[in-house]
């Protein structure tokens, strides 16, 4: 199913340029998909703003507020007008992960990419 049709349409949202799309510490009911546009997640520390990745057309986040039920461990706005997302509420997740595994898997990599990630910066920055 290509994600134009009717019933992609109805999970679409539009953000314009610096329009924030969820914060840090709120709790999150979606995860997106980026069709268009790009998305920068970011925390916010006494010396200001952290970038924490730009992510691009075919990208994925917020799936981690869907996961663990846990408030959101970053913010997210969009760095282009007429940045389109695919939003997946908690439903569409479990159904997507219970009759699609490779759905999970897909997920699952992309974490353990992240955390890998994550551990190298850290680990760079001692």
């Amino acid at each position: 199913m290509a994600f134009d049709s009717v019933r992609f349409k109805r999970l679409m949202k539009t953000y314009g340029k610096s329009e924030v799309i969820f914060e840090e510490g709120s709790f999150g009911s979606e995860m997106y998909v980026l069709r268009s546009g790009r998305v920068k997640i970011y925390r916010t520390s006494t010396e200001g703003e952290i970038e924490l990745g730009v992510f691009k057309p075919g990208e994925f986040f917020g799936e981690m507020a869907l996961v663990d039920n846990a408030p959101r461990s970053a913010s997210a706005c969009a760095l282009e007008d007429d940045t389109r997302l695919v939003a997946l509420d908690k439903d569409k997740f479990l159904f997507l992960v219970s009759h699609q595994p490779t759905f999970a898997l897909v997920i699952m990599h992309v974490l353990c990419q992240r955390i890998r990630s994550l551990s190298e910066s850290v680990s760079q920055a001692d």
